[in-house]
């Protein structure tokens, strides 16, 4: 117990000054201690009880239709649930994208998240990066080129709304325009928001993201702007095409259209309690503190010469990079040879002035 009391303790110190990852640390789930007593298992279908039936279905069923109406999903047309994190959520999307056209070639853009290549290998799909331009987001003129190569190919494109490095968000629009324009037999677009959905959704201005927008699928992550201990994310898509993965009764009784089949049970009430304490309008107030103190880091940052960068609406600051002991204090990565901010809801203006005295 000693052991565990002094890594915990280590683990709260680092966390002060956590300023380079996407992870929203703002957050306090005491009060769900009795259910680390209990053992959940949510296997299969979030809509169907299971014969195991100790689970929090009910709960995770909140949570997608939470979701579904944020991202403009029709009620009943619209499967989801709870994945383990991003790269489950993209793989379980392409999969489905890939039951759809099997003879797809895979598109995303080349700052894309790092599990693109890997599922394309896992789901054997070619896989095409698509240029970006000067904001880092999808070159929609080196897509339709790459589109035009490979004419005779439906497409599936990531689309990502929030890239690691910048934060750039790709055109979901646009991406769609492309794609009737090049002729292609057939598109399905996931959109990869595991990072920029509520930015993009509660932004200054709002960015189109989601399946209201055209996309076939969306991916959100739990454990950033929301805030969670347990990485996950709540993976949405068109009730049609979930029906044509489903294996019938496959998980103790319950239909199974999901990759973990057993899943975690504790996430869903994580993530219903943060939603039923945030709502809307707190997912708004969070965006808007993100984007506040983004705005004074930009400043700070500007003033002590550190030339920082910004896509426009975003919450991530490059800048010049600092003494190798500030980026290992303040848990800043490299990126392309610039020290990488990312404002989180729990990243207050003091934590930027901190960094900046470090800086000075």
């Amino acid at each position: 117990m000693e052991l565990l009391r002094r890594f915990a303790e280590s683990i709260r110190k680092r966390q002060e000054t956590m300023l380079g990852f996407p992870v929203n640390l703002d957050f306090d789930f005491h009060s769900l201690a009795d259910f680390l007593s209990l053992h959940l298992n949510n296997a299969g279908d979030p809509g169907q009880a299971s014969e195991y039936g100790i689970d929090s279905k009910p709960f995770e069923q909140a949570v997608v239709d939470f979701f579904t109406d944020l991202a403009g999903g029709v009620p009943g047309e619209v499967s989801g649930h709870l994945a383990h994190g991003g790269t489950e959520a993209n793989l379980f999307a392409a999969y489905v994208g890939r039951e759809r056209y099997p003879d797809a070639v895979l598109y995303a853009s080349a700052e894309a998240h790092y599990s693109v290549p890997k599922m394309s290998r896992v789901l054997r799909l070619p896989h095409v990066p698509v240029e970006t331009g000067a904001d880092g987001d999808m070159s929609l003129d080196a897509l339709a080129h790459e589109l035009g190569q490979r004419s005779d190919r439906p497409a599936l494109v990531i689309a990502t709304i929030g890239t690691t490095g910048r934060g750039a968000m790709d055109d979901i629009p646009g991406i769609r325009r492309v794609a009737a324009e090049t002729g292609v037999p057939g598109v399905f677009v996931h959109s990869d928001a595991a990072f920029g959905g509520a930015l993009a959704a509660f932004g200054r201005p709002p960015r189109p993201w989601a399946l209201a927008d055209g996309a076939d699928s969306v991916s959100i992550s739990g454990h950033k702007i929301i805030g969670s201990p347990v990485p996950s994310s709540v993976v949405l898509a068109r009730a049609a095409d979930v029906r044509a993965i489903r294996q019938p009764g496959a998980a103790v009784g319950s239909d199974d259209d999901t990759i973990a089949g057993s899943r975690d049970a504790l996430s869903p009430l994580l993530l219903w309690f943060a939603l039923r304490r945030l709502g809307r309008d707190g997912l708004a107030r969070r965006v808007g503190h993100c984007l506040e103190v983004t705005d004074h880091a930009v400043r700070r940052l500007a003033a002590l010469g550190r030339r920082p960068s910004r896509v426009p609406g975003g919450n991530v600051v490059l800048f010049d990079l600092p003494a190798d002991d500030v980026m290992r204090k303040w848990h800043l990565l490299n990126e392309d040879d610039r020290a990488h901010l990312v404002v989180m809801p729990h990243v207050t203006a003091d934590h930027v002035d901190r960094l900046c005295a470090d800086l000075s």
